[in-house]
């Protein structure tokens, strides 16, 4: 069965929202069933997940943002690593074109969701509440504004390079292409954003999985700079 180039995809702007469209249908879906389901329980028997997770706690938002910002930071490492694999053609021999990078785009809208999620908390969080401001610009958090802003850039970074995958028919190969290297620069902000300024560094586990999704993602770089390399070098070759 042929496989999908990245340099003709067959994916047009159109299905792309159909099918974002579609994504966020379900979620909606699905959470409307939840309430739906929650107020029927808490009806019939007063079940309450306010009590059962102290969310009126001083700390309980705290530990949400903390929560969805440990994921986002995992589903962006997952879409960096998983874009060095698409582009040093890893999974040719065993997946199709369209389902990596169809996998790639929804790994990002993913993070940017999560990331989205750890920021909105902070709104409501009573132990070291921002500001729309501190949260819009870069280095103006009171809460260690240098790592901050560095995690606030990295999130204009990947919202811009996620969306290049809904204007790649509207731009040439070339910019799709350079935008996409700001990845790589985006992940590094949001490594130091998540050491440095999350406030579950000292954690062991913690720890091991910067350490292992670093390591991770040095690999894979280096294996995509050698098939670059090699590729230039091929092209050198055929065209002198």
């Amino acid at each position: 069965m042929a496989q999908i180039r990245i340099g003709a995809p067959e994916n047009t702007l159109l299905t792309k929202l159909e099918k974002s469209i579609i994504v966020a249908g379900l979620l909606i879906i699905l959470i409307l069933g939840m309430a739906i389901g929650y107020y029927a329980l808490q009806m019939a028997t007063g079940f309450s997940i306010t009590n059962l997770f102290s969310l009126d706690s001083t700390h309980s938002w705290w530990y949400i943002s903390r929560a969805a910002g440990l994921m986002g930071y995992i589903l962006f490492w997952l879409s960096t690593v998983w874009g060095f694999a698409i582009s040093s053609k890893i999974f040719e021999s065993f997946l199709e074109r369209t389902f990596t990078y169809d996998f790639h785009e929804h790994l990002s809208l993913l993070s940017i969701g999560f990331v989205l999620l750890h920021i909105i908390v902070l709104f409501w969080e009573h132990y070291e509440p921002l500001s729309l401001t501190q949260v819009l610009v870069p280095f103006l958090s009171a809460y260690r504004p240098f790592w901050v802003g560095i995690g606030i850039i990295a999130t204009y970074l990947t919202i811009l390079v996620t969306v290049t995958f809904y204007i790649r028919s509207k731009i040439s190969m070339q910019a799709f292409r350079r935008i996409h290297y700001l990845s790589v620069v985006a992940y590094i902000g949001a490594l130091f954003h998540s050491i440095y300024s999350g406030t579950d560094t000292s954690i062991f586990w913690v720890q091991m999985l910067y350490l292992g999704t670093s390591l991770f993602t040095v690999f894979f770089f280096t294996q995509w700079m050698f098939t670059l390399y090699f590729k230039k070098k091929e092209k050198a070759a055929i065209t002198g």
